[in-house]
């Protein structure tokens, strides 16, 4: 009986766990370079320093995932973006982690 106790806490513990991850894309126009990029990412990984942030100019995406919730309401990370004079078309913000710019953008697509 405790095996089966013990089997059944720790399914509930992980799949809390992997649940709680969340991500968050924002389709980000005017980015034209690395420099561009390196903006983006800086003013992201300040407005949320326990973000994993990965931004791609070629793919005009910001990546930021987080191993809990987001502690930014899609409405910062806009604004966030904003601050570094590109255009935000769209945010969108998903509960899995999501690491390839290219799997990001048909997201937001």
């Amino acid at each position: 009986m405790l095996k089966k106790y013990i089997i059944f806490l720790g399914f509930i513990l992980f799949s809390t766990n992997l649940f709680a991850a969340q991500t968050q894309i924002a389709q980000v126009n005017g980015m034209m370079c690395i420099k561009c990029q390196k903006m983006v990412t800086k003013a992201l990984q300040a407005a949320s320093p326990s973000a994993t942030v990965k931004v791609s100019w070629p793919e005009g995406v910001a990546v930021s995932s987080y191993p809990d919730k987001s502690d930014l309401s899609n409405e910062d990370y806009k604004k966030a973006i904003l601050g570094t004079g590109f255009e935000v078309i769209k945010v969108v913000s998903v509960d899995k982690i999501i690491t390839d710019a290219g799997e990001a953008r048909k997201l937001v697509d």
